[in-house]
């Protein structure tokens, strides 16, 4: 009997929990973001250098940022978490490579948002949420187009191929940021029925470069404001008939 009445209460508890858990899926299609340096010139081994950044926002159509999420809701307060692929092109932040297509890179992460919120209307049929948390982004530089190579013609009519010399720069450059960053991230939310936008704002709580140069430009500050679609899939707590419930 005793092992009766303990399922009935697991099979109850899982019931209630379950009412309370929503999935779906985020998207992140618009990003502004800023990357600062902590000193005014990036200084390289071959001893040229480049402007370490305009500190401008730099606006980006993310394309490929999309991942899952799960949330767990009371009346007031949720916990959500995600996991997504998160997408950021550089190419403005380098004020001396915004010429050229083949002179900008992007960073490609794995990222684990999770963050707590406040409903302050959940009655309503338009709802409005305020939320924070942490974000654990897992990633890499890479560069999108090939190097291109040069043909150089010294006065001995001597002819030698090189490659671009931005090529190694941008390998360098790219060596020197963390794989793995957190933020800080806190925001506003529309939700409307299975539809919810987001507006998010992010930075660094961690450092950026793997190590620290003394001379040299080190990475300081990535911020960024996203904007972030999500529909929930499974959200037994939304009921047409019946916005307010």
């Amino acid at each position: 009997m005793r092992k009766l009445l303990i399922i009935g209460f697991m099979c109850i508890y899982a019931s209630l929990f379950a009412q309370k858990m929503e999935t779906g899926i985020v998207y992140s299609p618009l990003l502004f973001s800023k990357l600062t340096f902590d000193k005014e010139y990036i200084i390289f081994k071959d001893y040229t250098s480049l402007t370490a950044g305009d500190n401008k926002y730099h606006t980006y159509l993310t394309g490929l940022s999309t991942g899952v999420f799960v949330r767990y809701r009371m009346p007031h307060i949720y916990f959500q978490g995600e996991v997504n692929f998160f997408e950021n092109k550089f190419r403005k932040n380098i004020p001396d490579w915004k010429t050229s297509r083949d002179k900008y890179f992007t960073y490609s992460a794995l990222e684990v948002p999770l963050f707590c919120g406040l409903t302050i209307n959940p009655g309503s049929l338009v709802k409005i949420r305020f939320f924070g948390g942490i974000n654990n982004r897992i990633g890499r530089f890479r560069t999108v187009f090939f190097s291109s190579i040069t043909l150089v013609t010294d006065q001995n009519s001597n002819q030698n191929y090189y490659y671009y010399a931005d090529a190694t720069r941008k390998d360098e450059l790219m060596k020197k940021f963390n794989n793995y960053y957190m933020d800080i991230i806190g925001g506003i939310g529309f939700s409307y029925y299975s539809n919810a936008l987001d507006i998010r704002f992010e930075k660094n709580i961690t450092e950026l470069n793997k190590e620290t140069f003394l001379y040299n430009a080190n990475y300081k500050d990535l911020i960024m404001i996203r904007v972030c679609y999500s529909f929930t899939l499974f959200n037994p707590w939304i009921k047409k008939s019946n916005p307010s419930s």
